[in-house]
């Protein structure tokens, strides 16, 4: 079994060899290697593949281009398929500790398809295996930065309730339950009662609306920008004087403020009550953002309340239980060391698994989306993948590639904006299927408007009928910030 450490998590990355990029570089023509020069070895070259990806340089471009034209990822087949053959050879040894109850969790039939059941499937794909490592790894330094945000949005607040708050959130930030909650349940325990309580103290803070920050000062603020008359600007400013009375900040220097105007109020100029109505929208504004802030970061630490998550080892094997390349790695692990004469085809088995999922990795990482083999069991498929993209201006993309038995192959282009409006391009290899889909289309529009989405355009093409290469369709601006991120 693998042991689960941080260290361990990150060699998967980092220093073990990459099958499927192994598999590309043996393809690799000599002016690709050329490139590829400053790797000097399957290890380095790994290595450069995952450090953080500002830009995009000539060797990415160089890898993805090996891994989507090398002859040996063009016929992959069905990923089902193959783990299917894996769990029958599994059932038939004796010798082999069987994992067939998480494996056979990916022979689901599309048939049982459910937004539920498909998020799990990618979720557990092994796709994602390291955004896990890294989830696990950055849950401690995220419970830290929010607690020094909400510290620093604290320190804004002239009161005494904060400055109390702000002593616990120091105290908490120097303890050894923090330090000691990633490596053992008393001190993560210990950890989140103290998150539980100041999360409460701070509710109960921002339950008491301080009147600086009311409605009917807001409205006074603009008020007395529009009043000439001199009665009615005296009359709001002792409104304004009467409601900060009863705020909480203690020395308030509105209340100087005011009180200069009303000693000085028949030679003040216009520009002394703008100064004033300035100094009380500002202060109002700021205010209501740090009221904002300091409500967001309290929402944020109800995700560090549960201790399980907290502590590194437990977190990793629950996160990890279902995911299919950790069991693989696993599996992998046993079959080396296994005495049965049959460990070694199984063991060439979940290779070729492992690859398809290297495979999917690399790609994803090297153009900056999501891909996916197709997580579904289907008797009608030879093979078939996924791909997810998010720009920054929050557009959602999917591509979907299938190689159908009787149809040939379908591509399709999907695109989700504002929300819930989607366009869809089919571009299909044969007549029959696209004559097919256009006898359903009324069927596909209405079941897309009961999910909730807007058709604004659903073409159905063949792929003789465009010259555009379909992954220039939808084509992106660069940085799409899901990574290895799960965002289905």
């Amino acid at each position: 079994m693998i042991t689960i450490t941080p260290e361990a998590r990150l060699n998967i990355i980092l220093t073990n060899t990459n099958k499927a990029l192994s598999e590309a570089v043996k393809h690799a023509t000599p002016e690709q290697l050329e490139t590829l020069k400053e790797g000097k070895d399957i290890k380095s070259l790994l290595t450069s593949v995952f450090q953080d990806k500002a830009t995009s340089s000539k060797s990415d471009q160089t890898l993805l281009d090996l891994l989507k034209n090398s002859t040996a990822f063009k016929n992959m087949g069905s990923f089902s398929d193959d783990l299917k053959s894996l769990v029958g050879e599994l059932k038939s040894s004796s010798d082999v500790t069987p994992k067939t109850a998480v494996l056979e969790k990916f022979l689901k039939n599309i048939a049982t398809l459910d937004p539920q059941t498909l998020k799990s499937q990618i979720a557990d794909s092994g796709v994602f295996m390291e955004s896990k490592f890294a989830s696990a790894l950055q849950k401690l330094p995220d419970l830290t930065q929010t607690l020094e945000t909400l510290k620093a949005a604290l320190s804004k607040v002239p009161l005494n309730e904060a400055k109390t708050l702000q002593t616990h959130i120091t105290a908490l930030l120097g303890s050894t339950a923090l330090a000691q909650a990633p490596l053992n349940q008393e001190s993560a325990v210990q950890l989140t009662d103290t998150i539980k309580k100041i999360s409460d103290s701070l509710q109960n803070f921002l339950s008491k609306s301080d009147p600086l920050y009311s409605k009917e000062v807001a409205s006074l603020a603009q008020k007395l920008e529009q009043l000439n008359a001199l009665q009615e600007i005296k009359t709001t400013l002792s409104q304004i004087y009467s409601t900060l009375l009863t705020s909480n900040t203690p020395a308030n220097p509105l209340l100087d403020s005011i009180e200069n105007l009303f000693k000085n109020l028949s030679t003040s100029t216009d520009e002394d009550l703008k100064a004033f109505t300035l100094q009380l929208k500002n202060a109002v504004h700021n205010g209501e953002n740090t009221t904002l802030e300091i409500t967001h970061m309290v929402a944020k630490l109800g995700e560090f309340t549960n201790p399980k998550e907290l502590v590194l080892e437990t977190f990793l094997k629950e996160s990890l239980s279902n995911d299919l390349k950790s069991n693989l790695l696993a599996l992998s692990e046993e079959l080396q060391h296994s005495a049965d004469p049959a460990a070694s085809k199984v063991l060439e088995q979940v290779d070729k698994l492992l690859i398809q999922i290297d495979y999917h990795q690399l790609i994803s990482h090297l153009s900056s989306s999501n891909s996916i083999y197709f997580p579904f069991a289907w008797d009608q498929l030879e093979e078939g993948s996924l791909a997810f993209k998010k720009t920054p201006d929050k557009k959602f993309y999917c591509e979907i590639n299938l190689k159908l038995k009787e149809y040939g192959e379908l591509d399709l282009m999907m695109a989700l904006y504002e929300g819930n409006q989607i366009e869809i391009q089919a571009h299909t290899e044969k007549g029959e299927l696209k004559t097919l889909i256009h006898e359903n289309l009324a069927t596909l529009r209405s079941q897309l408007i009961d999910a909730g989405l807007t058709p604004r355009s659903l073409r159905i093409l063949e792929r003789k009928e465009i010259k555009t290469p379909l992954n220039d369709l939808y084509r992106t601006s660069e940085g799409s910030d899901l990574g290895f991120e799960v965002t289905v």
